[in-house]
């Protein structure tokens, strides 16, 4: 059955008249009293009731059944076109962390694009749940987290890890060397990294008082910054890429090291068709990352 046909058909549904029909495809309106004509000999029925002195046209039984059927067909025709197109490129769906993403991913990707032009990426970000569940039922390929969790269907490798940066901004009155006695925690801007790392804050910080703010994501912390004294602990990547950005921001050197946090490669254990590209993927996080260490 000939698409052109029976979308020029569905046109005229639509728009239940021959005239903005033949606007909406740039068509002549004989050529879609033409084309309708066509369809209606191909088929042996008459699909429209032509009706003298009324602008308006309506559909025969015939071509009332028609219509699922055309729309359907025409919804094959575009997944067969996308189909054919999608087969030159290696389309890549990555979950993970916003941190992630918004620092590591936003370097890589775009290398990794230009080294390849036949790469495309889908870039999701989500909590840890979320991005196992992501990688688990199929709607990512590869997901990148702090957290290191047990799921059935998964296999988790560490691949790297990001040391966590305190910094403030110009106005604090911090020294370049601190202590957590010398950090209050209602001038924190807080954010819950992993289980790790929640530990070593309540053994530094009584968990019951409230900070300044609670995010979950380090890119969000800008606005929180401008407070005089206010501080953070964000990943390292995260960190160079804000204090690139923004001058006023300056880092801080802390005593009492918190844990390192892992950067979690989530895959699952039936290998899709992608696995080269999710490999070179994870090699450019962990090159990114030693280069990033090295600074």
């Amino acid at each position: 059955m000939n698409p052109e046909l029976l979308q020029t058909f569905l046109k005229i549904v639509e728009y239940k008249q021959i005239s903005q029909a033949a606007d909406s495809l740039y068509i002549t309106q004989a050529a879609v009293s033409n084309r309708l004509r066509r369809l209606e000999s191909q088929l042996g029925v008459t699909l429209i009731n032509r009706l003298k002195g009324q602008p308006t046209v309506t559909l025969t039984r015939y071509g009332e059944k028609l219509v699922p059927i055309a729309e359907q067909w025409m919804q094959l025709v575009h997944q067969t076109t996308n189909l054919k197109e999608s087969a030159n490129f290696h389309n890549i769906k990555v979950a993970s962390a916003p941190s992630i993403s918004e620092s590591i991913l936003s370097i890589i990707c775009p290398l990794l694009m230009k080294e390849d032009p036949t790469l495309r990426y889908s870039l999701i970000n989500g909590n840890a749940d979320y991005i196992y569940s992501c990688v688990e039922s199929g709607t990512a390929d590869i997901g990148f987290t702090f957290y290191k969790m047990y799921r059935h269907q998964i296999n988790t490798r560490k691949i790297s890890e990001e040391h966590l940066m305190l910094v403030t901004n110009n106005l604090s009155e911090y020294p370049d060397m601190v202590t957590v006695d010398m950090l209050s925690r209602h001038d924190e801007i807080y954010m819950p990294w992993n289980d790790e790392f929640d530990a070593w804050h309540t053994m530094c910080w009584d968990s019951e008082l409230q900070p300044l703010v609670v995010l979950d994501a380090g890119t969000l912390i800008l606005p929180y910054l401008s407070f005089k004294q206010a501080w953070s602990l964000i990943p390292e990547s995260l960190a160079h890429q804000l204090l690139l950005r923004d001058s006023n921001l300056r880092s801080l050197r802390l005593v009492e090291q918190p844990p390192a946090l892992p950067v979690v490669a989530v895959k699952r254990k039936v290998p899709g068709t992608e696995q080269k590209e999710l490999e070179r993927l994870e090699f450019k996080i962990r090159s990114e990352l030693y280069k990033i260490h090295q600074q």
